[in-house]
């Protein structure tokens, strides 16, 4: 019985050890499985929606007068390469640009929101970085968004998203890079912008309309040629044009167009012999208009320094060319330039956030909103041009919907200046009728000041919602950042100067393209740059903030170079550490030159 008794106690043993060992293996199991859930959920990237990886290839114009293109009734042929495009594509007539000079217009084109919102009005302004731009949203999907070209250096443009700039024509891009992966592109042709003197190559292309019979008589040839055949800026009341200066005048600019035109169609033919045609969204605008005597002048804010937002310069050509989804269709109803980066996410199938101004242009492309878009519209006096960047009094603000556009001057000697324009009627926009319609003026003022207070109470949104990180990426990105210097103890100051040096003269081939100030200084010091450059109409000052010992301007393309920043010549700088009181380095002084001059 013992025997018994005591094999019953072993096996009762055995059985509890077998027990306790399952209980074991079962907390280790899961313990392992806890911390794998764990580790999943802390390395994951939460899924996006899956999506068209289409192409998206976006060309622009500096300067793009639709006025002056056949597909919108003009009598030449000025864009033969996209009258066949728009026969293919949604044309549309009414586009309303948020602005009325180049950085403004594409901060709020590609951010989806408007100026008083975003406060880029003037050089050296970014967008506020809190700010989820639809580029950034595009490359959280994979897409490559290269900038290949400077934008006037990276003023205004850092914060949006796109890649480092990469300078080369779009065409050689697409050969390089186009097969690698979806691609959102975008690039802005200098062309058609002040001066209209050519590339200096296709003198017969750019000739095609013009010749020397067009000018009345010397006192004209003389007038047109010292002004918007030689300089980028031709301040408004510096020069008095007469109605016979405007037949040469828009051959000039129309011989403009033939070049852009001809760039343009490289472009999308390459992509036709990539065999990407079929697989990208084409999509072709501008960044403001472009005013050809409407008004009295040539130009827009950054070129007359007395900015307008009438129809030459806020209606721009715009076409969008992608079979599959968008009907070829000319299109009256009016749209915004805000609503273009919705356009490209909802053709993508990217879920469009509710925070971007803008909506998608779908609806109005199939045809299931016919109601005009009323656009709100803001820029600052002079534009690039600003005397004071920091400190911009004047503004000039409009609202416009299909039938009537309110201009509001906000100058700072005359605060109170309205005109009205019955532009469904009026469409040149030469009669202002505000003292005869006084409850429509009243109406849209009403809309105006409210858009204002709209765009005042509007905020940056959370992140989480819209970029997709695991925590691990968000706890390296919060670990990893370099924490702001403050300590300045046993840094060099004032610095000096390293390059360029006094009497330095720099062109597009000796440069490659750049202008570098680099200076005695510690790579994570932030510093303040403070500039004056050109002369006369050409004068600008101005400060820049910068973290490190050198600022890189540029890459430019040589057209830009040579007819933009030679015009701004000399340049002057100086350095400081950025701390109060200000320690200077002394001022260095040096040109910038085309690049046949000596």
């Amino acid at each position: 019985m013992g025997e018994i008794e005591d094999e019953e106690v072993t096996r009762m043993e055995i059985s509890k050890g077998k027990s306790r060992s399952a209980w074991k293996i079962g907390v280790l199991l899961g313990a392992v499985v806890l911390i794998a859930s764990g580790a999943w959920w802390f390395f994951r990237v939460p899924p996006r929606p899956k999506i068209s990886y289409y192409n998206v290839l976006y060309l622009t114009a500096d300067s793009f007068n639709r006025r002056h293109l056949a597909m919108y009734g003009y009598h030449r042929v000025t864009t033969p390469y996209l009258e066949e495009l728009a026969k293919s594509s949604a044309v549309f007539d009414k586009m309303i640009n948020p602005s009325g000079w180049t950085n403004e217009n594409l901060v709020s084109i590609f951010s989806s929101l408007s100026s008083p919102i975003h406060h880029v009005e003037t050089r050296m302004r970014n967008i506020d970085p809190r700010w989820i731009t639809p580029i950034e949203i595009l490359r959280e999907y994979g897409y490559r968004a290269p900038r290949l070209q400077g934008w006037q250096g990276d003023q205004n443009h850092s914060e949006l998203g796109f890649e480092p700039v990469t300078p080369m024509h779009p065409a050689e891009w697409l050969e390089r890079y186009g097969n690698s992966g979806p691609f959102f592109l975008f690039h802005q042709f200098l062309q058609p912008h002040l001066p209209y003197n050519g590339d200096g190559r296709d003198t017969a292309l750019f000739r095609t309309f013009f010749s020397e019979r067009l000018f009345a008589n010397p006192s004209s040839r003389e007038r047109i040629m010292n002004s918007v055949f030689r300089n980028s800026i031709n301040k408004k009341g510096s020069v008095r044009f007469l109605p016979e200066d405007a037949e040469p005048i828009h051959a000039l600019y129309d011989g403009e167009l033939l070049l852009v035109d001809r760039e343009m169609g490289r472009t999308i033919e390459t992509l036709k012999r990539l065999g990407l045609y079929e697989k990208t969204i084409i999509i072709i605008g501008a960044d403001h208009g472009e005013e050809q005597l409407e008004h009295g002048f040539v130009g827009h804010a950054s070129t007359s320094k007395a900015g307008h937002l009438y129809d030459e310069i806020v209606n721009i050509p715009f076409l969008i060319h992608f079979p599959p989804r968008v009907p070829a269709r000319f299109i009256r109803t009016q749209v915004r330039g805000i609503d273009v980066m919705p356009t490209v996410l909802d053709l993508l199938g990217i879920p469009v956030p509710e925070y971007l101004e803008g909506r998608s242009l779908m609806p109005v492309i199939r045809g299931e909103e016919t109601k005009d878009r009323t656009a709100f519209i803001q820029t600052s006096r002079a534009g690039y041009g600003e005397p004071d960047p920091k400190n911009v009094t004047d503004h000039i603000r409009a609202v416009r919907t299909g039938e009537w556009k309110l201009i509001h001057y906000y100058f700072k000697e005359d605060p109170a200046r309205f005109e009205l324009y019955h532009v469904s009627i009026d469409t040149m926009e030469q009669r202002n009728v505000i003292d005869s319609h006084p409850a429509v003026a009243n109406r849209l003022r009403q809309e105006l000041f409210e858009w204002l207070e709209r765009c005042a109470a509007t905020r940056p949104p959370d992140p989480d919602q819209y970029l997709r990180k695991s925590p691990w990426q968000k706890v390296k990105e919060w670990w990893l950042r370099p924490p702001p210097r403050t300590d300045f103890t046993g840094v060099p100051s004032p610095p000096v100067p390293l390059s360029p040096k006094n009497g330095d003269v720099i062109t597009f081939r000796t440069a490659g393209g750049k202008a570098i100030l680099r200076w005695s200084g510690e790579p994570d010091v932030p510093y303040v740059i403070e500039y004056e450059v050109g002369k006369g109409d050409y004068h600008l000052t101005g400060t820049m903030k910068v973290l490190g010992n050198r600022k890189v301007f540029g890459p430019f393309p040589r057209k830009y170079w040579d007819t933009y920043l030679a015009l701004y010549s000399p340049y002057r700088a100086r350095v400081s550490i950025d701390k109060e009181p200000r320690e200077w380095s002394p001022w260095v002084e040096f040109e910038v030159r085309p690049v046949g001059e000596p």
